[in-house]
């Protein structure tokens, strides 16, 4: 489709680092951040409080996704969409910035567990 690239994401799950909206989401599904593959290297981008974190964790040899679910974190494998215009305004979260990564449209999803339920269709 005209204005979009593919790049593998790892889109990663887990139930440390939720802040003070810790009470009304999944016990198992607080906080989320995605690892993009980039040219040789896998990049994490962690937008946590609204405050993106982006660091080098791997080379794309690497078997992170094994890694990350080896520490008991839920991984859904995907593709990055990247395109041209997307939702006018975006939570400063990590769902928002995981989202904005992914270039999903989807403004009703606010939580991780939400994300998770609707990367797995």
């Amino acid at each position: 489709m005209a204005g979009e690239e593919l790049a593998r994401t790892l889109v990663v799950f887990h139930h440390f680092g939720a802040g003070t909206g810790r009470r009304w989401l999944h016990r198992q599904y607080q906080h989320v951040f995605v690892a993009l593959a980039a040219g040789d290297y896998w990049v994490a981008i962690d937008g946590r409080a609204g405050n993106p974190e982006f660091a080098v964790v791997a080379n794309v040899g690497f078997d992170l996704a094994g890694f990350y679910r080896r520490q008991g974190f839920e991984v859904v494998e995907t593709v990055r969409r990247r395109r041209r215009f997307g939702w006018p305004w975006i939570a400063a979260t990590c769902v928002g910035a995981t989202k904005r990564v992914l270039g999903l449209r989807a403004p009703w999803i606010q939580t991780p567990y939400q994300l998770l339920k609707h990367l797995r269709r």
